[in-house]
């Protein structure tokens, strides 16, 4: 494949990532609009954890945000870290999403405290647990530079684990937790998907290998 091919196809992927990110994280404000324009009180329909009678939380949860500011706090790193699935990892992307949906739900519904959670936040917590910690296993250089860039951002993130410490807000940390959890088990379970770090050298090193047999041949018929 030619140079110009490459570039053509990964500025396809580029545009393709970011629109594929752009349209799920619209999803979330229009949602969030029509429920408080219309007073449609959907946040009830939220994750409630331990009731059998309401598993659908599970599913609608990420959809249901509580103010404008919570909904702004996951749009942002939600659009990054889904560029990051659907540029790195494209092949299994959906289904890494949809693992990650499915199992920080399943994990928020058995640690939760008593209550209605609400927010993306558990897919957030997920996905940038799940890069940082398959960068680290596979050590491709694009993707760790990608996720000292998360790190750099979003940091602060592991604050989340501790409520106490935002004492007016009603934190899920529960939800963070079963994220940050659901996010290194996929990265383990994922580690041969994506990017693979490229060898250098190989091929200095395979004529060294055949100098020195060589070598040893000569010295035989010596």
């Amino acid at each position: 494949m030619s140079i110009s091919s490459e570039t053509e196809l990964e500025k396809e992927l580029f545009f393709h990532s970011i629109l594929k990110s752009a349209i799920i994280v619209s999803i979330l404000w229009v949602v969030f609009l029509i429920n408080d324009i219309f007073g449609m009180q959907w946040n009830e329909y939220g994750l409630h954890p331990r009731d059998p009678n309401t598993l659908f939380g599970i599913f609608s949860m990420p959809f249901l945000h509580g103010d404008l500011s919570h909904l702004f706090s996951n749009s942002v790193p939600l659009l990054v870290l889904l560029f990051s699935i659907f540029y790195f990892f494209r092949k299994k992307s959906a289904l890494i999403l949809l693992m990650t949906w499915f199992l920080s739900g399943v994990l928020t519904w058995i640690l939760g405290t008593e209550g209605v959670h609400i927010g993306a936040s558990g897919i957030v917590y997920a996905l940038a647990f799940f890069l940082v910690t398959i960068s680290i296993i596979k050590q491709e250089v694009k993707l760790m530079a990608y996720s000292l860039i998360i790190i750099f951002l979003y940091g602060s993130i592991v604050w989340g684990f501790f409520p106490q410490l935002f004492p007016d807000k009603h934190i899920s940390w529960e939800g963070h937790l079963a994220g940050a959890i659901t996010g290194v088990v996929l990265a383990f379970f994922y580690k041969n998907e994506g990017p693979v770090k490229k060898v250098y050298f190989e091929e200095e090193e395979e004529i060294e290998e055949k100098e020195d047999t060589q070598g040893e041949e000569y010295e035989e018929l010596r």
